[in-house]
């Protein structure tokens, strides 16, 4: 036998559910809203009578009532024959003759006129989004006090669309900046329905790496890339600019090789990148770790020698395993295990989990055997060489040695 308490935290918890939002959704027919009662056997009637009649005390205290003119809550009972107890009149069921009625029982007929005020809002101005809304009805309440304005970010686009502008040069009264930047999953399952599939492009579907203003053809900062020129005779010529940065789509504009660059060192290490000496024909990329695919779609760098330098830990061999996807012809540098064992007093920990990959694709024979020693604590639990650790007279000689 369920107490009234009990009932109504089973009634809270379906509201919370949206259950009942739902159906009125749905135009489905739900009330008058009928909970079943387990009634009491003979052996309970029997034996704890006094209990059962508390229990039907309760529940005729607790839910005979008259809501307002046109809503009640109303307990169900029944004559029932007990073998042992003769006929008692017993609860059967709680009925809710509507919605009204239920929301105040619960204390949530506020917060229903509010649903259903922007409910109505929402399909007034956008029909379409009648469905998505259906399947989600908590989205109605968890936006309650920003529905203006994403509504006015999905009116702006239908009538401007792919405006290929940055999100802070659209002009939409009471929305700024940083309320898209807030907003865009909610906005992107409004703007897929709102907008015509012409209207938006469809092959950028996730939201990370600037995957909205892409899907929604807006213009957005591009990652960039910073880079030493090391040959002195170049720079001199630029002014003796030689620390340059560039957006990606710009740096892969320029074709240095047919320049004056063919040699390219990649390193993760900032500090390194600053501290390469002078040599010809070369520059040296910094400061990329895993943002090393932004490289990708630089086509001239396919046409140079290509050396990378990273940390010795099952990271840096994952990096250098993804940039060789992209530039196969790339030769680590100083990730061999000469260098590694050279370098013993200066080992570390791997400050983070180790790459979960058992084999790495992509790798030679030689760096394939370092990445093992290393996933499987051959040399010392979760060791790391951090490269800015090697000692600069050692790389500089290694330097030598290829230049």
């Amino acid at each position: 036998m369920k107490s009234a308490n009990e009932i109504k935290k089973k009634l809270l918890k379906d509201w919370e559910r949206y259950l009942f939002h739902k159906y009125w959704l749905q135009n489905e027919e739900l009330f008058p809203y009928q909970i079943k009662l387990t009634k009491p056997n003979d052996k309970t009637l029997l034996h704890h009578f006094d209990e059962v009649r508390n229990w039907i005390n309760e529940l005729t205290t607790h839910f005979n009532r008259r809501i307002s003119d046109s809503s009640s809550i109303i307990l169900i009972s029944k004559n029932i024959n007990y073998a042992m107890m003769g006929q008692q009149k017993i609860p059967i069921a709680i009925e809710f003759s509507s919605l009204e009625s239920l929301a105040k029982y619960l204390g949530k007929w506020q917060q229903w006129q509010l649903f259903n005020k922007l409910y109505h809002h929402i399909i007034f101005n956008f029909p379409s989004l009648k469905a998505w809304l259906i399947n989600s009805p908590a989205v109605i309440l968890k936006y309650q006090s920003e529905w203006s304005q994403l509504l006015a970010v999905c009116q702006y686009l239908q009538q401007h669309p792919k405006p290929n502008c940055y999100i802070r040069q659209l002009n939409i009264e009471g929305v700024d900046t940083k309320f898209i930047e807030k907003h865009k999953l909610v906005l992107k399952n409004m703007l897929d329905i709102v907008l015509p599939v012409t209207d938006y492009y469809s092959d950028h579907d996730k939201l990370s790496e600037h995957g909205f203003e892409k899907r929604y053809g807006l213009l957005y900062e591009l990652p960039r890339i910073r880079f030493r020129l090391l040959d002195q005779s170049v720079s001199s010529d630029l002014l003796n600019i030689s620390d340059i940065e560039l957006a990606i789509d710009q740096f892969a504009q320029v074709n240095f090789p047919d320049l004056f660059c063919d040699r390219i060192f990649i390193t993760e290490n900032k500090v390194n990148g600053l501290v390469f000496p002078e040599l010809k024909n070369t520059m040296v990329i910094f400061g990329l770790g895993y943002g090393i695919q932004i490289l990708k779609h630089v086509n001239w760098l396919k046409k140079c020698q290509i050396y990378y330098w990273g940390d010795i830990d099952t990271h840096g061999f994952a990096i250098l395993s993804q940039a060789r996807q992209y530039f196969p012809q790339i030769k680590s540098w100083l990730m061999d295990k000469e260098s590694l064992m050279f370098c013993r007093h200066l080992w570390g920990v791997e400050d983070k989990k180790p790459h979960p990959s058992q084999s790495l694709p992509g790798l030679n024979e030689r760096e394939q055997e370092v990445y093992q020693g290393l996933k499987n604590n051959l040399w010392q639990q979760s060791l790391r060489l951090e490269q800015e650790k090697i000692p600069y007279d050692y790389w500089i000689t290694k330097l030598q040695a290829i230049a």
